[in-house]
């Protein structure tokens, strides 16, 4: 026996919504949007997917000596070395001390919309999709132009290649022989789509004519690494160059992505008018700035 459930209109979620802010259940109508925006934030910022972000607990955050900025210090791996010796001997006695860095955050935080409940009722569209599309995504975009302009600020001069050539395996060897140089794993490479497409131009001999018969069949869109290494593609060529791309270490070579609080809807009703943004509070940190490498191509 088949059942059918039918689907709720937009209009009568949009109803619903304004019912649950008008009885006094504004916690419920966040928590129904909030919901929404941080399924779609995970999806569309880049730099969540190099560094997952953590929450951290309150007692978790560290205090500032000066100010009333929180912060989190994070502990790095002291330096070591062996010694050989005979079987009398022993090793070289030395002080040690654990490097730390901190990382401090800040807030991103979307338009604020104000609506009549008497208009909103008649949207025939579900509002809290409309939440996320126009000021979620802007969001993630702010934390995704943060993180590169910290990577940019840190690639430069042996960590920034320009081979002067296009999309070709030997550029990519290059930037993976860098991190490897360096003592750093390879993690994840960072690419827009509209280069990533370029490996479809790679020919056979240098990916096999298995690979290239089902890129023809099945599209680039089937893959999700290239030489084995997962790849991030973004359509998001306002903050990364067409021309770049770039690879990093492994989260735990590499640095961390805490948050305070994850993106979160708030709503506040005056009389009719209903008020509504999002807010996040993040802090991104690379404590190991050897562990990326960009490299910049001509297409």
């Amino acid at each position: 026996m088949r059942t059918e459930t039918p689907q709720l209109s937009a209009k009568y979620i949009n109803q619903g919504f304004v019912n649950k802010i008008e009885g006094g259940r504004i916690k419920e109508a966040q928590d129904e949007g909030t919901a929404f925006i941080r399924s779609k934030m995970r999806q569309t910022s880049f730099a969540r997917e190099i560094l997952p972000p953590v929450v951290l607990a309150d007692d978790e955050i560290d205090r500032d000596e000066l100010t009333d900025l929180p912060k989190k210090i994070v502990e790095k791996e002291p330096d070591s070395e062996a010694t050989f010796v005979t079987f009398k001997g022993t090793g070289k006695r030395r002080w040690f001390s654990g490097p730390r860095y901190a990382v401090y955050f800040g807030k991103v935080e979307s338009d604020r919309f104000v609506k009549s409940k008497f208009e909103l009722m008649t949207y025939q569209n579900d509002i809290r999709k409309i939440l996320t599309d126009n000021s979620v995504k802007d969001m993630a975009d702010e934390e995704d132009k943060k993180f590169i302009e910290t990577v940019n600020a840190v690639a430069t001069g042996a960590q920034h290649l320009n081979p002067g050539d296009g999309f070709k395996a030997a550029n990519f060897v290059a930037a993976f022989q860098y991190l490897t140089s360096q003592k750093i794993p390879i993690g994840k490479i960072l690419m827009t789509k509209k280069l990533y497409y370029k490996a479809l131009e790679l020919e056979y001999s240098a990916v096999g004519s298995d690979i290239v018969a089902r890129h023809y069949d099945d599209g680039i869109e089937s893959e999700d690494k290239l030489w084995g290494i997962p790849v991030v593609t973004t359509i998001k060529n306002d903050i990364i160059d067409d021309t770049d791309f770039y690879v990093f270490g492994p989260q735990e070579y590499l640095g961390n992505f805490f948050l305070l609080q994850d993106a979160t809807l708030f709503i506040k009703q005056e009389a009719d008018l209903i008020e509504f943004w999002s807010y996040s509070a993040p802090g991104i940190g690379l404590g190991n700035t050897s562990a990326v490498v960009r490299t910049t191509l001509t297409l």
